[in-house]
């Protein structure tokens, strides 16, 4: 429900407030790929600091 207006829930839910740890990238990596976990990362660093 808190992520009904995210541009990519599959990405956001598992992501953690901050920059995600190595193991979480590597758990992600096959699942998102690539463009899209990096795409992700960015989102989230930019709403940190909007």
């Amino acid at each position: 429900m808190l992520l009904a207006g995210a541009p990519d829930r599959q990405h956001t839910a598992p992501a953690p407030p901050a920059a995600p740890a190595a193991e979480h990238v590597t758990a992600l990596l096959p699942e998102l790929g690539e463009r899209r976990l990096r795409e992700g990362v960015e989102r989230s660093a930019r709403a940190v600091t909007a």
